[in-house]
């Protein structure tokens, strides 16, 4: 069993990507905090004149001021905390399984076949794409057993030796059985 100690680093696998995304959520709770003191200055306001004087207002309003902000200001900060953390927590899901399935190709476009099927953590997103990306890797395994059996049926030299350049640029690697 694997008990390694997992780090932030860890789960910041696009830190830019990532970060830009908890800022726009921020500024996005940051704008509706804003939203709500006006709104609420406003409608308290209005009401407010009906039953008490502009004085009066101004008196109720001074005390209650500080414990409105406070409190957009502490769930704010607080929000902001929770975003930080999902965001991290679900781009981790997402990114990481779309960076690993990218390399999987990448060494399969690089001319190496790799011999293991492509395998994400459990709960991760993208299963989808990593059953596809095995689907053409068992294909492709499946091409090169038939060229490496049409090799040993062919008689003619070049072509023989033509199949067999091709057959060496295939790095395919080869499976435990």
């Amino acid at each position: 069993m694997n008990n390694k100690k997992r780090s932030i680093k860890h789960y910041l696998i696009l830190p830019s990507y990532q970060l830009r995304l908890v800022l726009f959520m921020s500024l996005v709770v940051l704008a509706g905090s804003i939203m709500h003191i006006v709104f609420l200055n406003y409608i308290t306001a209005r009401n407010l004149s009906d039953y008490f004087s502009q004085s009066q207002i101004e008196q109720i309003w001074d005390i209650l001021r500080p414990a409105i902000v406070v409190t957009n200001i502490f769930s704010f900060v607080l929000l902001t905390l929770f975003l930080i953390i999902l965001t991290i927590l679900i781009t981790h899901k997402l990114i990481g399984p779309m960076l690993k399935v990218t390399g999987h190709i990448n060494k399969i476009n690089s001319g190496t076949l790799p011999k293991n099927e492509l395998k994400l953590r459990e709960g991760d997103e993208g299963q989808p794409l990593c059953d596809a990306v095995n689907k053409m890797q068992n294909q492709m395994r499946q091409h090169y057993a038939q060229l490496e059996e049409l090799k040993t049926l062919i008689k003619d030299e070049d072509a023989s030796s033509k199949l067999k350049e091709i057959i060496e640029q295939m790095n395919v690697e080869k499976q435990d059985l």
